[in-house]
């Protein structure tokens, strides 16, 4: 398995060694987020995103040495609606986030980052039979990001960031001892949102996400942010390298289409 990280020596720039697709792809993730070049989408209007969970069915959290993450259980889940074809289920979730508050996101939005970006990953139940088949198909992932910004305290994430200094070091993993509800995550406004043909941001960067940002960013309190920032990349065992800057930089967009509303 080819050993890829944020640091100097094996990070984003270095992808492209073990994964060629970082460089000759024609649909990697995140992009800048341009209001100019947006197309205005009214037929997404009609359509806005609609999303069902279980909260009882978001399983454990563990670190992977790149972010946390949450194992779900789909079932009983559902994405719907914007730029999608079909019915998805949620898969895991995880984030992004930066060593200080000015960076951090890993779409930017006209070149301006925020300190965290959380990232809801689902896949297409309505042609595959499983995530790993969905995973490397055009149409076989969608994946809800939402920016984070510092702010109040949220309650729902609060969940999760209460889990992560049980998790400090690669590989540790715990069950979560009350329920996480993931549309409580959402921003109020779900309409406004751009939308394009992108790629997974981490190895093995497939090609085949469809993108849902959300403009309007969430709060999250300094100390919820401190909470990942004091999560580590490595085992125990090892150098105690912190986990922070975790994102990979804008990608071009080059001939697709972005879309907003």
């Amino acid at each position: 398995m080819a050993s890829w990280g944020y640091e100097e020596h094996n990070g984003p720039d270095k992808w492209c060694k073990d994964f060629p697709v970082a460089k000759e792809g024609k649909r990697q993730s995140p992009i800048d987020l341009s209001t100019e070049l947006a197309q205005t989408d009214g037929s997404l209007r009609g359509a806005p995103i609609a999303c069902k969970y279980v909260d009882k069915n978001i399983l454990n959290i563990e670190n992977t040495g790149a972010s946390w993450k949450v194992n779900v259980d789909g079932k009983g889940s559902s994405l719907k609606g914007g730029a999608l074809t079909g019915e998805y289920e949620l898969w895991q979730f995880h984030a992004h986030w930066g060593s200080e508050d000015t960076k951090g996101s890993e779409h930017t939005v006209e070149g301006k980052m925020y300190p965290a970006e959380l990232h809801l990953v689902h896949w297409n139940k309505s042609k595959y039979s499983s995530p790993n088949e969905a995973a490397g198909e055009p149409d076989g992932l969608a994946v809800l990001g939402i920016f984070l910004e510092v702010g109040e305290k949220h309650e729902e994430l609060d969940k999760v960031c209460k889990c992560l200094d049980k998790i400090k070091f690669k590989g540790d993993k715990v069950s979560f001892e009350e329920p996480v509800e993931p549309s409580k995550f959402l921003p109020k406004d779900t309409r406004a949102l751009y939308t394009y043909e992108g790629s997974l941001t981490t190895p093995p960067l497939l090609e085949s996400v469809i993108w849902h940002v959300f403009k309007e960013p969430i709060q999250i309190s300094k100390e919820q942010l401190e909470s990942m920032r004091n999560m580590k990349c490595g085992c125990k065992e090892e150098k105690e390298l912190p986990m922070v800057n975790n994102y990979r930089p804008p990608c071009p967009l080059g001939n697709r289409t972005l879309r907003q509303i």
